[in-house]
């Protein structure tokens, strides 16, 4: 085989050209410039929210928005410590319980105890500032309790140089104003559940659905 073969044979593969075009289009192909950026997949995310996270903001929002109901207006009053002891007070504070403001006002106008007075006019103060920072109407107590104040001991001079000890109580009582409710609960009658009214015989069957208050812990005869 001549020289002139080889040669020949050598120029018609041309091996350097077909690898330095491979890479050019390599090249081509992963370029990292601007102009040929890669398509970047479309993020299936919510329109409201910065992740999935917050999916339904808006959605529960506005139902909570929908189902709101209205809140409960109540107003907290409390007195001054005054002269008076917590027994006392609280014999009042049981009798003002449950009743409406204006009830309480005339139970307390015609009280004979010496602190009936000075609640009467707290109560008046805190029906006044309920109407007018919370517009509230139809009042009632629904709750009054007694809180203990100063506990003051003094000595008390007996006859032949001998002394006691007095003590100077003082107490304070708390209201919480509420708003009545339209709808009246019908009370049931105990006695009739627990067949009081019920005809007395000589000899009854026992009931077994008939429920029993207060068990004793003996058999009764």
């Amino acid at each position: 085989m001549s020289v002139l073969s080889l040669t020949s044979a050598l120029k018609a593969l041309q091996p350097f050209k077909q690898t330095t075009i491979g890479l050019r289009a390599l090249q081509a192909n992963f370029s990292t410039s601007i102009k040929q950026s890669a398509e970047q997949p479309q993020p299936s995310r919510p329109q409201v929210g910065a992740s999935s996270l917050f999916d339904n903001v808006q959605v529960e929002a506005e139902e909570t928005l929908a189902h709101h109901e209205p809140v409960e207006k109540e107003y907290s009053w409390s007195s001054a410590n005054f002269k008076t002891s917590p027994r006392k007070l609280n014999m009042i504070a049981r009798s003002l319980r449950n009743l409406s403001v204006e009830e309480a006002i005339k139970q307390l106008e015609f009280s004979d105890k010496r602190s009936a007075k000075k609640i009467l006019h707290n109560l008046a103060f805190a029906r006044k500032n309920a109407t007018e920072q919370k517009d509230m109407k139809n009042l009632v107590i629904s709750q009054a309790w007694v809180g203990k104040g100063r506990y003051i001991q003094r000595i008390k001079g007996h006859g032949r140089g001998q002394f006691g000890i007095m003590h100077h109580k003082e107490a304070h009582i708390k209201f919480l104003l509420k708003e009545s409710s339209t709808v009246t609960k019908t009370k049931t009658d105990r006695r009739n559940i627990r067949g009081w009214k019920e005809p007395k015989k000589t000899w009854m069957p026992l009931k077994e659905d008939k429920p029993i208050y207060n068990a004793k812990s003996f058999y009764n005869w």
